[in-house]
């Protein structure tokens, strides 16, 4: 929703420097005054201008120049992401492997059920 703000901010902006546009090219040319109705657009430009700066900032531009000025932040929250995105993916594969547990290891089946505590395992036959 805040990218919205900013979309609105800037379309108004533009709105207000277009009807401004037109009343100056409209009007008749005053000796050397500057009419009544392009001094208030122009401020209602300006006071635009500054609602699309303030949006914009709010919306991630103050976010931006933190990360500019404090790199290494922004390097180890940039590899927290993408070792999440690649654990992510690693599990997604995994559930689509069919593997429950995505850190277990498959085991080898066996041929039989293990020998009881305390008995010889047979080895091999001999020749």
């Amino acid at each position: 929703m805040p990218d919205g703000w900013v979309w609105g901010a800037l379309g108004l902006l533009l709105v207000l420097l277009g009807i401004r546009a037109w009343v100056v090219e409209s009007g008749h040319a005053t000796l050397g005054r500057t009419p009544v109705k392009v001094k208030v657009l122009t401020g209602a430009c300006a006071l635009a201008a500054v609602l699309v700066t303030g949006a914009v900032t709010l919306d991630g531009g103050a976010r931006l120049v933190w990360l500019v000025l404090h790199p290494a932040e922004a390097q180890a929250l940039e590899d927290a992401e993408k070792a999440t995105a690649e654990a992510e993916k690693a599990a997604a594969e995994a559930a689509q492997n069919g593997v429950t547990d995505p850190t277990a290891v498959p085991q080898a089946p066996t041929a039989g059920p293990p020998a009881p505590a305390g008995q010889p395992v047979p080895g091999p036959a001999g020749p």
